[in-house]
């Protein structure tokens, strides 16, 4: 053997000195009831430090979780009156033009007057209140996350603004057989329907379907108030039902009938 072979050890050599050299810490056995007392208590306190620590992660995020949705819902309630209101105001532009028109339209049946051509329709524009944020809580499952009061408060919101969508949805037909009837007129230069041809008995279907154009709006607009006022008492922070009950009676409307649609 070579002096360098003696001089340096082999790496197998190395390996077993440090091997020697390590230290292995193997648990130790129990060598008594207490000492396994001892150890179990270690492992359940571990456990249950853990249980603890994923149920305040869980309960952190519901927290976020029920905090977000409020805002959201809240921020709604506050619009969907605004809402209402916009539309409120095209309601009375509306009845004030039909009202006319029918007046019109009854002095030339009965007094056999000739229908002059109807003035023109300016009405403001507005945006149907909705509540998409609500829908899409219940559809998601998320009305868990909020008290009885507040689904309470919200269902009810719901039943309200379902009864307006129908009479929202009514209005827009009658209005649109109205704007049927005149497609059928004769155009004067214009533009207009010339209601000069108009017969005695097309004068009486005309003023039918006026009625029901004013009749549909008008009830539209009683359910925008019975919106209005159940909104603003969520808003204020009020979810009994009977609170949000007479908040919609002092809308104007007086008692609303809760049957389903």
């Amino acid at each position: 053997m070579s002096e360098e072979s003696k001089a340096e050890p082999s790496d197998l050599t190395r390996s077993d000195e440090a091997g020697e050299n390590m230290h292995i810490h193997k648990p130790k056995p129990a060598h008594s009831v207490r000492e396994f007392l001892s150890e179990i208590s270690v492992i359940v306190v571990g456990i249950a430090i853990a249980l603890a620590g994923e149920q305040v992660v869980e309960a952190v995020h519901r927290n976020v979780e029920v905090s977000a949705l409020r805002l959201d819902l809240h921020a709604e309630s506050r619009q969907i009156p605004a809402d209402a209101q916009k539309c409120e105001a095209q309601s009375d532009y509306e009845l004030r033009w039909l009202n006319k028109r029918i007046a019109q339209v009854q002095a030339a049946v009965w007094q056999g007057r000739s229908l002059a051509a109807h003035e023109p329709n300016d009405k403001p524009t507005c945006a149907s209140p909705d509540i998409p944020v609500w829908r899409s809580a219940r559809s998601g499952g998320k009305t868990n996350l909020l008290t009885k009061g507040e689904v309470d408060a919200y269902a009810e919101v719901e039943y309200v603004q379902t009864h307006l969508d129908s009479y929202r949805q009514d209005s827009e037909k009658a209005e649109g057989a109205v704007r049927g009837f005149n497609r059928q007129l004769p155009t004067l230069p214009d533009g207009e329907p010339d209601f000069s041809v108009v017969s005695r008995q097309d004068m009486r279907d005309y003023l039918v379907l006026l009625t029901n154009a004013a009749n549909s709006i008008d009830r539209y607009k009683t359910w925008l108030r019975v919106l209005i006022g159940a909104e603003e008492a969520v808003v204020a922070g009020r979810d009994d039902l009977n609170d949000i009950y007479a908040a919609e009676r002092k809308a104007g409307v007086g008692d609303v009938t809760h049957d389903p649609m």
